[in-house]
Protein backbone atom coordinates (compact mmCIF):
# COMPACT_ATOMS: atom_id res chain seq x y z
CA UNK A 1 0.00 0.00 0.00
CA UNK A 2 2.74 2.37 0.76
CA UNK A 3 4.71 1.55 -2.36
CA UNK A 4 1.94 2.20 -4.30
CA UNK A 5 1.16 5.76 -2.31
CA UNK A 6 4.70 6.88 -2.68
CA UNK A 7 4.68 5.68 -6.77
CA UNK A 8 1.62 7.31 -7.49
CA UNK A 9 3.31 10.83 -5.74
CA UNK A 10 6.06 10.04 -8.07
CA UNK A 11 4.25 10.21 -11.17
CA UNK A 12 1.96 13.31 -10.13
CA UNK A 13 5.06 15.07 -9.49
CA UNK A 14 6.50 14.35 -12.64
CA UNK A 15 3.03 15.16 -14.20
CA UNK A 16 3.44 18.78 -12.57
CA UNK A 17 7.05 19.34 -13.37
CA UNK A 18 6.66 18.03 -16.73
CA UNK A 19 3.67 20.68 -17.55
CA UNK A 20 4.89 23.35 -15.66
CA UNK A 21 7.46 24.74 -17.42
CA UNK A 22 6.72 26.94 -19.93
CA UNK A 23 8.93 29.25 -22.68
CA UNK A 24 7.95 32.15 -24.21
CA UNK A 25 10.54 33.05 -26.94
CA UNK A 26 10.37 36.22 -28.88
CA UNK A 27 12.31 35.94 -32.21
CA UNK A 28 11.97 39.53 -33.45
CA UNK A 29 12.23 39.29 -37.17
CA UNK A 30 15.57 40.37 -39.12
CA UNK A 31 14.83 43.62 -40.49
CA UNK A 32 17.08 44.30 -43.54
CA UNK A 33 19.02 48.14 -43.31
CA UNK A 34 17.37 50.91 -45.32
CA UNK A 35 18.47 50.97 -48.63
CA UNK A 36 21.31 53.58 -49.06
CA UNK A 37 19.79 54.96 -51.78
CA UNK A 38 16.55 55.72 -50.26
CA UNK A 39 16.48 59.51 -48.26
CA UNK A 40 15.16 59.03 -44.54
CA UNK A 41 13.87 61.73 -43.88
CA UNK A 42 13.77 63.44 -39.92
CA UNK A 43 10.80 65.30 -39.63
CA UNK A 44 8.84 62.12 -41.56
CA UNK A 45 10.76 59.10 -39.93
CA UNK A 46 12.73 60.06 -37.22
CA UNK A 47 11.13 62.59 -34.90
CA UNK A 48 8.28 60.26 -35.11
CA UNK A 49 9.55 57.75 -33.66
CA UNK A 50 10.01 59.41 -30.27
CA UNK A 51 6.44 60.23 -29.64
CA UNK A 52 5.67 56.69 -30.85
CA UNK A 53 8.19 55.10 -28.40
CA UNK A 54 6.82 57.46 -25.17
CA UNK A 55 10.47 59.01 -25.28
CA UNK A 56 8.55 62.86 -24.75
CA UNK A 57 6.63 61.88 -21.70
CA UNK A 58 9.97 62.66 -20.15
CA UNK A 59 12.23 64.52 -22.87
CA UNK A 60 9.82 67.25 -23.38
CA UNK A 61 10.01 71.15 -22.93
CA UNK A 62 10.40 71.80 -19.23
CA UNK A 63 11.40 67.65 -19.06
CA UNK A 64 14.34 65.96 -18.92
CA UNK A 65 16.97 66.59 -21.65
CA UNK A 66 17.59 66.38 -24.57
CA UNK A 67 13.62 67.38 -25.77
CA UNK A 68 12.37 65.23 -28.17
CA UNK A 69 9.36 66.66 -28.40
CA UNK A 70 7.85 67.86 -32.28
CA UNK A 71 9.68 70.62 -33.41
CA UNK A 72 12.48 70.74 -30.76
CA UNK A 73 14.27 67.50 -31.01
CA UNK A 74 16.56 67.90 -34.09
CA UNK A 75 18.32 70.96 -32.51
CA UNK A 76 18.36 69.68 -28.66
CA UNK A 77 19.86 66.13 -29.83
CA UNK A 78 22.42 67.89 -32.13
CA UNK A 79 23.25 70.73 -29.94
CA UNK A 80 23.74 68.32 -27.46
CA UNK A 81 26.19 66.17 -28.91
CA UNK A 82 23.81 63.00 -29.51
CA UNK A 83 25.07 62.62 -32.89
CA UNK A 84 28.50 61.57 -34.43
CA UNK A 85 28.10 61.35 -37.92
CA UNK A 86 31.37 60.44 -38.02
CA UNK A 87 30.70 56.99 -36.30
CA UNK A 88 27.03 56.55 -36.42
CA UNK A 89 26.78 53.52 -33.90
CA UNK A 90 28.74 55.56 -31.47
CA UNK A 91 25.99 58.35 -31.84
CA UNK A 92 24.08 58.45 -27.99
CA UNK A 93 20.47 59.01 -29.96
CA UNK A 94 21.03 55.50 -31.53
CA UNK A 95 22.54 53.12 -29.13
CA UNK A 96 21.13 54.38 -25.42
CA UNK A 97 17.19 53.28 -26.77
CA UNK A 98 18.58 49.97 -28.05
CA UNK A 99 16.12 47.16 -28.12
CA UNK A 100 18.53 45.30 -25.62
CA UNK A 101 20.10 48.62 -24.24
CA UNK A 102 19.02 49.45 -21.03
CA UNK A 103 17.21 52.98 -21.48
CA UNK A 104 13.54 52.58 -19.92
CA UNK A 105 12.24 53.43 -23.61
CA UNK A 106 13.41 51.15 -26.37
CA UNK A 107 13.52 51.51 -30.20
CA UNK A 108 12.11 48.79 -32.23
CA UNK A 109 14.49 46.94 -34.56
CA UNK A 110 13.03 49.07 -37.64
CA UNK A 111 13.42 52.28 -35.64
CA UNK A 112 16.72 51.68 -34.47
CA UNK A 113 17.79 50.50 -38.14
CA UNK A 114 15.82 53.87 -39.35
CA UNK A 115 18.05 55.72 -37.28
CA UNK A 116 21.37 54.64 -38.03
CA UNK A 117 20.32 54.89 -41.56
CA UNK A 118 19.44 58.67 -41.16
CA UNK A 119 22.47 59.08 -39.32
CA UNK A 120 25.01 57.61 -41.67
CA UNK A 121 23.58 59.88 -44.14
CA UNK A 122 24.53 62.93 -42.39
CA UNK A 123 22.18 63.63 -39.90
CA UNK A 124 20.18 66.11 -41.84
CA UNK A 125 17.49 68.31 -41.34
CA UNK A 126 15.20 67.41 -43.50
Amino acid sequence: MRRKFIYTIGILAAIVFATSCQYKFIVEPVVPPPDPGDTVYYSQEIEPIYSTQGCTGCHNTGGTQPDLSAGNSYNSITSMGLVDVGDPVASKIYYYPLPDGSHFAKYTSVQAALILGWIEQGANDN
